[in-house]
């Protein structure tokens, strides 16, 4: 037989949970759905590539989020450090989102704006060549790994249905400019459209 008290625990417990998951609903998912309008207008993020999409895919599966933000808090000093603070509107497009809250390594929400393209595969090869204290390890297999870009169109079909504005040209080329490209070419392009 179950105790009283455990009972009125369990109880109270169960009636905490669904307020908070009921408050958050109210004030984060509710209104995210009515503004979304207002984002996508004040917004002036752009549809990944194709190419830049794969690439978004390898930066998940190679789990560099896990180590890197993608989220400039509106504080001096990350300013300072990163650029321009990250607001809503700027990932209208990003799903999922990969704002993330480790800092292991530097914030990436900018990154397009800072280094070539040579740059990024000398770092991918070796990142002590080019930044002498790094920690990250190298990833030598993004340059023999292939994309045969058959899922990309069926992802893009995807991300249009949750309202990323993808064009049936835009599908119908995706393969082929996705196809035969390297994992690091994938992975840089995407890299070069963080803040842009």
């Amino acid at each position: 037989m179950l105790n009283k008290d455990f009972t009125q625990s369990v109880g109270i417990l169960i009636i905490s949970i669904i307020a908070v998951a009921s408050f958050s609903l109210l004030t984060w998912v509710i209104p995210d759905m009515f503004m979304k309008g207002e984002q996508v207008k004040a917004s002036t993020a752009k549809p990944y590539s194709a190419l830049e999409l794969a690439g978004r895919d390898i930066y998940i599966s190679e789990g560099c989020h896990t180590c890197h933000t993608q989220m400039v808090r509106p504080l001096p000093a990350e300013v300072a450090r990163y650029g321009k603070a990250t607001s809503g509107s700027d990932d209208i497009y990003e799903y999922p989102n990969l704002w993330g809250s480790e800092r292991t390594g530097p914030d990436l929400a900018n990154l397009g704006r800072k280094y070539s393209d040579r740059w990024h595969e000398i770092h991918l090869m070796d990142p002590r060549t080019v930044v002498p204290t790094s920690i990250m390890p190298s990833y030598p297999w993004l340059f023999e790994k292939r994309l045969n870009g058959e899922d990309i169109a069926d992802k893009m079909k995807t991300l249009r249905v949750l309202g990323v504005p993808y064009t049936d040209d835009e599908i119908d080329r995706a393969r082929l400019q996705v196809k035969n490209k390297t994992y690091a070419d994938a992975l840089i392009s995407y890299l070069q459209s963080l803040g842009k």
